[in-house]
């Protein structure tokens, strides 16, 4: 299959002031040097950026000067609000997620096309990541999610069931059920969880498409008290919309609530050596 019986697709990714240059740097370079460039790249900025965030920003416009296109918030919303932002001024059916800190594999949009291209009803096409610290190659974990729609079925019960960084999204579908929102750390999940009550057809691939940048405080901010009031929304939410018994519902209540609890040493342990593997 040639490049040229592909879907035209966007690129959507947020920054924010707290980025650091090289790392904004490596994510937007790993989006040019793709085997398929996409035909529209949407930058969010966050709120107000530091001079050296726009001076990367301004570099990578210079040579991709028909592909960029930004979109400046007045103040910092948080991922959910920019990303919603994001989705209504991408103008093609499809959008390829990209966080400003990490790598895309050179071939990653040329594999999600090809599935979209055998099945265009999906909503989501998401696929496997792994995770390092300072180099790329310096992989330190992954995370693996199930490939078929009847185990991310499943999967949706108890845990996120794509990775936010991997994924391509249908527009249409997306924007009919709600859009990302405002949900603290967990607009993705909840957007998952709301296509899924749809019963929209959805795939993750087996191949890794992304590498994800991960640093020492990402264990800590998952046992944030301040979570605990979005994943009891999202755990009725997913009730209420039939995809769980109203015992799975308290079971995930509980465990949710044992999360925050751990000291994050031990967080950091279970998700290294249980939950993503």
């Amino acid at each position: 299959m040639c490049n040229d019986e592909l879907p035209d697709f966007s690129v959507l990714m947020s920054v924010y002031q707290k980025e650091k240059p090289v790392f904004l740097d490596q994510a937007l370079m790993s989006i040019e040097e793709q085997t398929v460039i996409p035909d529209q790249i949407v930058l969010v900025e966050d709120g107000p950026l530091t001079a050296e965030l726009d001076k990367v920003i301004e570099e990578h416009q210079k040579r991709f000067s028909n592909k960029y296109e930004l979109l400046k918030l007045t103040s910092n919303r948080g991922l959910g609000v920019a990303l919603q932002k994001g989705v209504e001024r991408c103008r093609y059916d499809w959008i390829a997620r990209m966080d400003s800190d990490d790598v895309s594999v050179p071939n990653r949009f040329e594999l999600q096309l090809k599935a979209v291209v055998n099945n265009p009803q999906l909503a989501i096409v998401g696929g496997q990541i792994d995770e390092f610290t300072g180099e790329v190659n310096h992989i330190t974990g992954k995370r693996l999610v199930p490939t078929g729609q009847e185990d991310i079925y499943q999967f949706v019960k108890w845990r996120s069931p794509f990775n936010h960084p991997s994924v391509m999204l249908n527009k249409k579908a997306i924007l009919d059920v709600g859009n990302y929102q405002a949900n603290g750390k967990l607009e993705d999940y909840f957007l998952w969880s709301k296509v899924i009550i749809e019963k929209y057809p959805v795939l993750n691939l087996s191949e890794v498409l992304v590498h994800m940048r991960v640093d020492t405080g990402m264990y800590g901010r998952r046992g944030e008290w301040a979570n605990l009031k979005q994943i009891f929304k999202l755990r009725r939410m997913l009730y209420k919309g039939k995809l769980v018994s109203r015992r799975e519902e308290l079971t995930g209540d509980f465990v949710m609530v044992a999360n925050v609890i751990v000291p994050a040493k031990l967080r950091e342990l279970i998700y290294k050596k249980v939950l993503h593997n």
